[in-house]
């Protein structure tokens, strides 16, 4: 039976970068991971530029493009152009991410047994039994990066409830002429999807398409997916695509990220925003963390890593707080939203400085309730006036 320092379950952003601090740092490390690398993974692929404020490891040969804004649209009737003369965010394939983010993961010392789903976990003599199959493998701690689905999470609160958004996400093949136009920017649709939003992001030689929207709202999502593809000027006349469906857990309430020795990270905690339904960042930073917490109890001595809770509750909880309230406006209120962009367009390059992380939701709230008034009542105004158009 193996015995490690700690094991890291699942080997995405999160279990990659954990991994990667972790065997930095001296301990010995396992990654268990379900899947073989380089794996699909559906995935929009945005990250905010405030990544690179954290990140530890030089990504720029795995980015495809970096965009400067979007282009709104509401239902795919209107739309409008708000691009920054700054970045606002990077466009990955998460295959290339994954895979390069594991790599210097095993570079740094981890070992990395791919094809192995875990099935559960266990208290063991000398910490705890990790169990793939008929392989038990035995460690100090646990870190769970098994996104929405995994073992761990029920392992730490198996009845606890969720808010999953479900999305369909697709990679277009597209030529170089299309990708060019929409090499800057990145589109957005309101209106659309009920209580969610369509997007397409520029990659090399594909667009990513996608919807989301929250499960119990959103019904007949490949419908509404179809439909976006069809309105679409650039993609109206594809066929034979593949999509993949997956959920995204967003953010709802706190809840322990702990028991014992074993730590939730990533999709696993469901971290992840609940206004863009970004989990990348809150992927690897979460890991950061967990890590750092990891090796201070090493050093300590300590079996428990409760430590872990107060700093994911201090430094995302108040963020994703506030980005649940901007959520709850923008998708019940899809027409007026887009209405209040359009006319205020500087209010898109205050909510761009939170993706650069010179911002917080916090703050974005606050300007958007300062002004949001009259410009709430404008928008009501043309809304009630197009029905007599």
């Amino acid at each position: 039976m193996s015995t490690y320092d700690v094991i890291v379950v699942g080997g995405g952003p999160a279990g990659a970068t954990a991994a990667y601090r972790l065997a930095t740092a001296g301990l010995g490390v396992l990654i268990l991971e379900k899947e073989k690398f380089p794996r699909y993974k559906p995935c929009g692929g945005g990250l905010s530029l405030k990544i690179d404020r954290i990140l530890e490891l030089d990504i720029k040969k795995i980015v495809d493009t970096t965009v400067n804004g979007a282009y709104f649209s509401y239902g795919q009737k209107e739309g409008t152009y708000i691009l920054s003369d700054r970045p606002v965010a990077h466009m990955v394939m998460r295959d290339n991410l994954d895979f390069y983010l594991i790599s210097e993961a095993v570079r740094a010392g981890a070992t990395l047994l791919t094809e192995r789903g875990v099935k559960g976990v266990s208290h063991g003599k000398s910490g705890y039994e990790v169990y793939t199959g008929n392989q038990v493998f035995n460690c100090r701690y646990v870190v769970g990066a098994d996104g929405v689905n995994g073992i761990v999470r029920k392992f730490i609160r198996p009845n606890a409830g969720r808010t999953i958004v479900a999305s369909i996400e697709a990679e277009i093949p597209a030529d170089n002429q299309l990708l060019e136009k929409h090499s800057n920017y990145v589109h957005i649709d309101f209106g659309i999807i009920p209580y969610g939003y369509a997007w397409a992001f520029p990659k090399k030689g594909f667009l990513s398409v996608g919807i989301a929207g929250f499960k119990g709202v959103l019904k007949k999502p490949k419908d509404y997916f179809d439909k976006f593809i069809k309105g679409h000027p650039a993609l109206g006349d594809i066929n034979g695509y593949k999509y993949r469906g997956y959920p995204i857990p967003i953010f709802r309430n706190p809840q322990n990220m702990t028991k014992g020795g074993v730590i939730l990270t990533g999709d696993a905690g469901n971290l992840v925003d609940p206004f863009f339904g970004e989990g990348i960042y809150y992927a690897i930073r979460s890991a950061q963390i967990a890590s750092s917490v990891v090796c201070e109890n090493i050093r300590k001595g300590s079996p428990d890593l409760s430590a872990y809770d107060k700093f994911v509750s201090e430094e995302f909880y108040p963020e994703f707080r506030a980005a649940q309230k901007v959520s709850q406006f923008v998708y019940a209120c899809p027409r007026i939203w887009y209405d209040i962009l359009t006319e205020r367009t500087e209010l898109a390059e205050k909510y761009f400085n939170v993706l650069r992380g010179e911002s917080k939701y916090g703050i974005f709230l606050k300007e958007l309730k300062a002004m949001g008034g009259s410009l709430v009542k404008t928008a009501i105004k043309k809304s009630i006036l197009r029905l007599f158009w």
